[in-house]
């Protein structure tokens, strides 16, 4: 799953509580992170050189932002909720496994970005522990806004909202990067967050054109295949009505079967010259096509970090 994947399946309801709602703007967060670690992985795998230290960066965000920040908070919500309906006690207790979980894996794989920058771990042994912990991620955000989250909406009542807002475990929190100000040991991976965000806007941008382009090619084969059709039916109607006068002075007494006849022959053939041009055409729309996915492959090659 990418971050747009992640985006488009987990859109927020405009009437849920507003803690849920930073809850989810938290995850789109950290789901922008993931998917600059993906970015980074792929380039190790791809022996590509890349910034160590920005993946060293976002593990240390990892695991001082949202495991010491946005997790706790989630319990507590995940906790009031359960005292009030105890079907949700299974899926707090869930949710706290995984909180512990990711918290472990996340001090662990920054522990192996350590090793790998020092030269005492191998880049694929990094590869394979931080897909596991994007992996983990995308889902353990996914359940919660899938599951979670609905049901905690559906529970809490607005006295029960504005009892929590007194809790100061709730209390806002900057957010190191995404916040008002970037904190300084954060800062580079702060600047290629906000360059794959300007690539992703200018893809977006260079995306729509070419699919218009394409649109635009497409009309213009259909069209052309139109006034081709069009000019071979008027082309074969004159034929006929010519050739049906000749039949007419020539044989007057056998003129309607001879012309029958002939209007055959001529139906027959305006028939394969139309499925020509308009198997041309089809042929064409496919290359269309092709040329506008082979353009779409380049614009996602070109994405990819260096």
């Amino acid at each position: 799953m990418d971050l747009q994947a992640f985006a488009d399946q987990h859109e927020s309801d405009v009437s849920e509580a507003p803690m849920l709602a930073a809850l989810r703007a938290e995850h789109r967060h950290i789901a922008s992170v993931l998917a600059l670690l993906s970015d980074h992985l792929n380039a190790i795998e791809r022996s590509e050189l890349v910034d160590t230290h920005v993946i060293y960066e976002i593990m240390d965000y990892m695991v001082t932002w949202p495991d010491r920040f946005h997790h706790p908070r989630e319990d507590v919500i995940y906790g009031y909720a359960a005292d009030i309906d105890h079907k949700l006690a299974e899926d707090r207790r869930r949710l706290e496994r995984d909180h512990d979980h990711m918290l472990r894996n996340g001090r662990d794989l920054l522990q192996a970005v350590e090793d790998w920058r020092r030269g005492e771990l191998g880049g694929a042994e990094v590869v394979r522990m931080g897909r596991e912990y994007v992996q983990a991620s995308y889902g353990h955000m996914s359940f919660e806004e899938q599951e979670v989250f609905p049901a905690i909406d559906a529970v809490l009542t607005h006295a029960d909202w504005r009892e929590l807002s007194a809790d100061d475990q709730l209390k806002p929190v900057g957010d190191p990067v995404f916040g008002r100000r970037v904190q300084r040991e954060f800062r580079n991976m702060a600047r290629k967050l906000r360059r794959s965000l300007r690539r992703g806007v200018e893809r977006q941008a260079v995306a729509e054109w070419v699919s218009m382009e394409s649109l635009f090619e497409a009309y213009e084969v259909v069209n052309m295949a139109n006034q081709n059709g069009r000019a071979i039916t008027r082309d074969q109607l004159k034929r006929g009505l010519r050739e049906a006068s000749y039949i007419v002075l020539d044989e007057p007494l056998k003129a309607p079967l001879l012309c029958a006849a002939n209007n055959t022959r001529l139906t027959l053939q305006w028939l394969d010259e139309i499925q020509g041009v308009y198997r041309d055409a089809m042929t064409d729309l496919l290359r269309v096509n092709r040329e506008r996915k082979d353009r779409m492959r380049l614009l996602r090659r070109a994405g990819r970090p260096g």
